[in-house]
């Protein structure tokens, strides 16, 4: 027990000393995190995984509660105005693209239809690595906000697209039909008991001012959420992504609705609190799938190695169609743009799922996610690097004509 006590605090203050090691060197703490979680497990054997079994399906539900939260509270008009249309645009290509590749290649190997759940598993884009990775590039703001929201985009894509197939499978209907009458009714009722909980909290946090004091209360608040939906027999993670949703945007309510809400729902403390937590799920996290990687399955390391690189493919093409530079993009923000395809958290929660369900494929479709993760973080870390040296930049130059090299103009002329 003491061990366990002094591991978890040495966790906390490892991971904190890892991000600031990524602000300084731009190298990923969650790429150090995995190393760190394969040597203490399958190397040196430290640490048993099998002992964190029933915490890592616990903190995984969590995690998922928490991502899809916080994605939709980033999901605030007030900032989609400018940028959402060449975020959205980007996620959804840059997302379908990956996905066609990922089951082609991945159908012989687990077999249809789970090899969606490797095509939607690798979906999401980390902003864990992408916002501080970005921070001090020389790029337009407008870059860093387009990046910032395809994650969020990217997010619930990944997460919704793939729970819907788990619950497809584990129904045991998997056509096209099933999936629209059973799973697709439950889902927009799911949603609307998602939006219904925001209108009782912001409610709540009206009449009883008190609440806004109490740390906690808003994430509390999401995981009850979360749970009653469930507990109905609907769609928890849904529900909780319109529940963040709709407590970022309560301002496009009438007037007259808006007397009997709170007018800070979502106080700047608690998305600082979400935050924390954030982190600390991702530093446990990611020193578990460092544990559970078995590189003594070279083909399936090999296959996500293929991802990897086929995420920034992918990327590179998408890039070069919508962020052209008669829309005022340089050279910088365009290989800003297509590097920027690291896979995290929820790549790594939903990894976990297949296998917790029982499938016979689990465990190499986990295996896949796992070995794709962090080659797509070391290749992004290896991409910014060069971005950054002009002999690089001439040279890749050939693959981006007419791409200034220099920054952006003042003008902008954008999606």
């Amino acid at each position: 027990m003491e061990y366990a006590i002094i591991g978890m605090a040495v966790l906390f203050f490892g991971g904190h000393a890892l991000q600031w090691l990524f602000a300084k060197t731009k190298i990923p703490d969650l790429l150090l995190l995995t190393a760190i979680g394969y040597l203490i497990g399958p190397v040196f054997g430290i640490v048993d995984q099998s002992h964190l079994g029933q915490v890592g399906n616990l903190l995984s539900t969590v995690a998922l509660i928490v991502i899809l939260y916080e994605a939709g509270l980033q999901l605030s008009t007030k900032d989609l105005k400018e940028s959402w249309l060449p975020s959205l645009v980007l996620a959804i290509l840059s997302f379908t693209s990956i996905s066609i590749i990922a089951i082609t290649l991945t159908s012989p190997i687990v077999g249809w239809p789970y090899s969606l759940l490797v095509a939607f598993g690798i979906g999401s884009t980390s902003s864990a690595i992408v916002i501080p990775m970005v921070k001090f590039l020389s790029i337009k703001q407008k870059t860093k906000t387009v990046l910032s929201l395809e994650s969020a985009f990217t997010d619930i894509f990944a997460i919704v697209l793939f729970l819907v197939v788990l619950e497809g499978l584990l129904a045991g209907n998997m056509d096209a039909y099933s999936i629209f009458f059973n799973v697709g009714p439950k889902t927009f009722i799911s949603m609307g008991s998602g939006i219904l909980l925001a209108f009782v909290w912001a409610a709540i946090k009206k009449y009883l001012p008190v609440m806004t004091k109490i740390r906690f209360a808003g994430e509390a608040w999401a995981l009850f959420s979360y749970g009653l939906i469930q507990l109905m027999g609907l769609n928890g993670a849904m529900g909780v992504l319109c529940l963040g949703f709709c407590l970022a945007n309560l301002n496009l309510l009438p007037k007259w609705m808006t007397q009997f809400f709170s007018k800070v729902p979502v106080t700047y403390e608690e998305m600082e609190i979400l935050g924390e937590i954030t982190f600390l799920l991702k530093t446990f996290f990611f020193l578990y799938l460092g544990m559970l990687i078995q590189l003594g399955n070279i083909w399936l390391v090999s296959v996500g190695a293929i991802l990897a690189l086929a995420i920034f493919a992918t990327r590179y093409l998408v890039v070069r169609l919508i962020f052209t530079p008669k829309r005022d993009y340089s050279l910088m923000d365009a290989l800003t743009l297509s590097s920027m395809g690291p896979r995290g958290l929820a790549c790594a929660v939903l990894a976990t799922l297949p296998a917790r369900a029982g499938f016979e494929s689990g465990d190499k479709i986990q295996q896949i996610i796992f070995a794709t993760i962090p080659i797509s973080i070391l290749l992004t870390a290896l991409f910014v690097f060069l971005s950054e040296q002009d002999s690089f930049r001439k040279m890749i130059s050939l693959l981006y004509p007419k791409y200034l090299d220099g920054g952006s103009s003042s003008h902008e002329n954008d999606l």
